[in-house]
């Protein structure tokens, strides 16, 4: 992606706030003239002292106090506003990336790295700061400043102002692009380093167990240095460039000031206006040097701001786009000759038919991979097959509205995303608006109420995440308690109880078949123990579904 049409891609986000973008770069212009205009006044007053003219020091004084005061209360308005433009921005971006990753569907989710996601949601985002509080204003500002000290140099002595504007383009300008130019691929570099370090910290995490199990600690902690020290090599290159750049710039500053007052020495000019061009020389240049490590720093918001983009051009696997059917219940399903798979060259699910009717219990079995998980997900419209269709009460899957579906099916894992919140909270995802006796008894119909009710808490208590840890058991009676709140026709089972014991599978397994008499039930297992609550059981082998 080119970084011109990155940057009309970041402005567009500005558009409606372009009013108040306008305001703080004026309140910037005109608190770094009231800073440049303090030293000119004094020097006014010290000539007109010196060459026996009328001096009014009181009067100057006020100046320079009002100008004084102007500085720090436009400073501040300046800095507020910048600030807040980009923190609105940043929370609009933020709701665009959510707006993205939900539209474009778990399915295609589930082929990011997770710490690609959290990088973009989280540091990604945090990075365009630099762009809208610390580049459009300060664009802006340097603009006006040096028009406005130019200009007023330029009445005075042209040649002085023509030296000034050139080192003030040196700084403000051919710096940044070329420190940007030399430093291209650094941003890039280092945001990659940080997310195969967020990507490693957050899979060492997540495989605790595992690490602990196979003695895979020095492994892991070896792989973790060497992405640590990755990243900080890349961001010592970072810190190395900005340096170069600073000295430069104040090199540049220093040069400009000595050749003015060398420049005007030579020519015999008046020392008054060789004084006032060194001072603005060295007091005009905080609009420009704000700019000269804009180059660098707009590496990682570069790098940032492209992976942003390219997620939110990312497109849905699925559309609902055409989606106008609504189902209030469904009472058959049909798959009708489904061919599926995730590559061209590796076909998982091969001719599948199969009809279910309303208040049906149909048991897939299989071994791992077999593409039973699929089946499920192809009815939840994860993807769609590659040949045939599924019909829900006669009608194609993909005229159905999503919002339809979702209220149609239930759908219940091999493990229960459990959030951190309260247990009302984490039973009440099946129906926010469920009352309390309701919600009490979905958790007795799975069997969760009566040790609910032992907590201090009770429905109060807060689980998951640094809160109280659930067991396995607990962990999918909730679920179950989510279900029969949710309390949908259609109900889809993926591998229920393949993290339980024997004892626990037999309790979820007397709740399932007690508490959905009336549902039709699509579930999937490698156990016969709990495919044994179907009515109808069948085995997926080598992408053929076959009736035992």
């Amino acid at each position: 992606m080119k970084t011109t049409d990155l940057i009309k891609w970041l402005l567009s986000f500005v558009r409606p706030m372009t009013g108040k973008v306008f305001l703080a770069a004026f309140l910037g212009i005109i608190s770094n003239l009231s800073v440049i205009a303090i030293p000119i006044l004094g020097l006014n007053e010290l000539f007109a002292l010196v060459s026996g003219a009328p001096t009014q020091p009181k009067q100057t004084f006020i100046f320079m106090l009002i100008c004084g005061v102007i500085r720090g209360v436009a400073r501040y308005l300046e800095q507020y506003l910048n600030h807040e433009i980009a923190f609105r921005l940043l929370a609009i971006i933020r709701d665009r990336i959510f707006e993205t990753l939900r539209a474009i569907g778990p399915a295609k989710l589930s082929g990011h790295k997770s710490g690609d996601l959290v990088t973009a949601i989280t540091s990604d985002v945090e990075a365009l700061e630099v762009f809208f509080a610390h580049t459009i204003s300060p664009i802006l500002i340097a603009f006006g400043t040096t028009i406005a000290t130019i200009a007023f140099l330029a009445s005075h002595q042209p040649i002085l102002a023509c030296i000034l504007f050139v080192g003030q383009l040196i700084v403000g300008i051919l710096i940044p692009v070329v420190g940007y130019q030399k430093s291209q691929q650094l941003g890039d570099d280092y945001q990659q380093s940080f997310v195969d370090l967020n990507q490693q910290v957050m899979e060492n995490v997540a495989s605790l167990q595992e690490i602990t199990y196979y003695s895979l600690e020095e492994e892991r902690l070896a792989s973790l240095d060497e992405a640590g020290d990755n990243l900080n090599q890349q961001y010592r290159r970072r810190l190395t460039q900005e340096s170069w750049l600073r000295i430069s710039s104040e090199l540049i500053l220093l040069i400009t000031a000595v050749a003015l007052f060398l420049v005007g020495a030579t020519l015999q000019m008046e020392a008054k206006d060789v004084l006032i061009g060194t001072i603005l020389s060295l007091s005009s240049f905080g609009s420009v040097l704000a700019l000269s490590g804009l180059g660098s720093a707009l590496l990682t918001t570069f790098a940032s701001g492209r992976r942003l983009y390219a997620l939110t051009k990312e497109q849905p696997i699925v559309s609902f786009a055409e989606s106008t059917e609504e189902l209030p219940t469904i009472d058959a399903i049909d798959f009708q000759q489904i061919d599926f798979s995730y590559t061209d060259t590796q076909e998982l699910l091969k001719n599948i038919s199969l009809s279910i009717n309303k208040g049906d219990k149909i048991g897939i079995g299989g071994e791992s991979g077999n593409g039973k998980s699929t089946l499920l997900k192809l009815l939840m419209r994860y993807w769609d097959p590659d040949k045939g269709r599924i019909n829900l009460n006669q009608t194609p899957l993909p005229k159905i509205t999503e919002d339809s579906l979702h209220q149609t099916q239930g759908v219940m894992e091999q493990s229960t995303f459990i959030f951190e919140d309260t247990l009302a909270a984490n039973i009440r995802l099946g129906n926010p608006q469920a009352s309390q006796d309701e919600l009490e008894q979905a958790a007795k119909k799975a069997a969760i109420h009566d040790w609910i009710s032992t907590l201090p808490e009770g429905y109060q208590t807060i689980i998951g995440g640094n809160a109280r840890n659930v067991s396995d058991g607990e962990r999918q009676r909730i679920g179950m308690a989510r279900l029969f709140l949710h309390d949908a026709p259609l109900l889809l089972l993926d591998e229920p109880t393949s993290n339980l014991d024997y004892l626990n599978e037999q309790a979820i397994l007397a709740s399932l078949k007690n508490g959905f008499d009336q549902k039709t039930v699509l579930m999937i297992s490698h156990r016969e123990t709990t495919l044994a609550i179907a009515d109808q059981i069948y085995q997926l082998e080598n992408g053929t579904l076959t009736q035992n």
